[in-house]
Parts: C-alpha cells; structure tokens; sequence
C-alpha cells in the first residue's frame, strides 16, 4: 500500500477551499464515505460527476488507498471546518477574490491565490497541519485512556 501524501493532502484541500471550492470535502464524504453515487452528489453542488470523480481520484492518490481516503476524509472536514475561501461565486455567476476585489475566472481561482495569496496559503496550511496533529494526539490519548 503506497503511503499517505499528508502534506500534498492538505496542500490540495486548503488550496480547493480557499480558491472558492469549499464544497469538495462535503461532496467526497457523501461519494466515498457515504456512498451516494456521483451523478446526484454532482448534481447537487453544480458540479459534473467527472468532476467529482477526479477530486476523488486525487484525495485516494494523495492518501495512498481508497480505503485510507474514506478514513481521513471525515479528518479534514474537522480540521478545515471554520476555513473559509476568499474567492466567492456572485448571484451574477463571476467569482471575486474577496482581498482583491476583482474578478477572477472560476478556471483561474487556485492561480490566483496561490500566486497573489500565497501568505494565507501557507497561514491555512499550517493551521490545518497543527489541527491534524492536534487531532492525532487527541485521538492517541483516548485511546491510551481506554486501555489503562
């Protein structure tokens, strides 16, 4: 079994919330944990399911199975649960960055922070990467409480 990517994991989740889809970790628990099939999850955030599909595609790369992804999913809804993106979608269907006030094409949203962003970026990154290992101990010590 190949090896969870931790750091790419979240690289790429914080990277999708803060670029405006913030929608992803709710739809891969409802196609991979839950197993809803990927045609209504799409539907449901205005998504293609070959969209869908390749999000999840990359989370089970990224976590080193299918199993593993359906694990650690639930994991990162907790630790990205108050991030919020600062590219947003208007009622008029463009996408504006929040700091810089412009437009930004929903194509070019992940561009845009990374290149433009990048402080909040890495802030975000390493709030979710201190959450994980917050969580880990957590975790730890229940179950080390359990047993003794």
């Amino acid at each position: 079994m190949k090896q969870m990517d931790t750091k790419s994991l979240i690289n790429y989740i914080a990277l999708k919330i803060l670029g405006g889809s913030e929608y992803i970790i709710d739809a891969l628990e409802k196609y991979l944990v839950k197993g809803e099939g990927p045609a209504s999850v799409a539907y449901e955030y205005q998504i293609s399911k070959h969209q869908l599909r390749g999000y999840a595609q990359r989370i089970i790369e990224k976590s080193g199975s299918e199993a593993r992804a359906k694990k650690i999913i639930p994991i990162i809804k907790e630790i990205s649960k108050d991030i919020k993106p600062i590219i947003k979608k208007g009622e008029d269907e463009l996408y504006t960055c929040t700091i810089c006030d412009i437009s930004v094409p929903k194509e070019d949203a992940e561009e845009h922070v990374r290149k433009y962003h990048k402080d909040i970026l890495t802030a975000t990154i390493k709030t979710m990467t201190e959450r994980l290992e917050e969580y880990k101990k957590a975790k730890n010590a229940v179950i080390l409480t359990s047993v003794s």
